[in-house]
């Protein structure tokens, strides 16, 4: 004669095959496949003056109608040097751009907004924008001499 299984024991070995059904989703998320990121569609060049610590030659792509949820990658080349790279809401770039033309012999840029900041010669930047809007990717050249800064599609 078969014996039958206790009810409880069912539910037992019911939960415990969810449970483990469960967890495998959850780990398994990380390995599903992800949209590629946002990047620019056209490389764009750009000669960057010679500047200081106190006036910095500057450089700014507009990324424009940006939500929250992008997920960026642009490619970044320097010729002749390095830059710093600051992705600011652009906002506050207009904001240090207006300061910096009324003070004679300009002011430091203001790092302070950066999401990413990063000195380099040749990188790929990535990067999720805290909010929507219009954001800029400013590079910065506080070297005497002057620099060409290339962004580039990126995947």
């Amino acid at each position: 004669m078969a014996r039958k299984f206790p009810r409880r024991r069912k539910v037992v070995i019911s939960a415990i095959i969810v449970a483990l059904a469960v967890g495998i989703v959850f780990v398994s998320i990380p390995y599903l496949p992800h949209p590629p990121p946002r990047t620019i569609q056209t490389p764009v060049t750009h000669d960057i003056r010679g500047g200081t610590q106190k006036n910095p030659g500057i450089y700014s792509l507009t990324l424009r109608g940006v939500s929250s949820s992008d997920n960026f990658a642009i490619g970044v080349s320097v010729t002749n040097g390095m830059a710093t790279f600051c992705v600011m809401p652009e906002t506050n770039f207009i904001t240090w751009t207006f300061n910096n033309q009324s003070i004679s012999g300009g002011i430091p840029f203001s790092f302070d907004s950066c999401i990413l900041n990063v000195q380099t010669a040749q990188t790929t930047l990535r990067f999720t924008p805290t909010s929507q809007g219009n954001w800029d990717v400013v590079a910065v050249n506080t070297n005497s001499k002057m620099i060409t800064v290339d962004y580039t599609p990126a995947t």
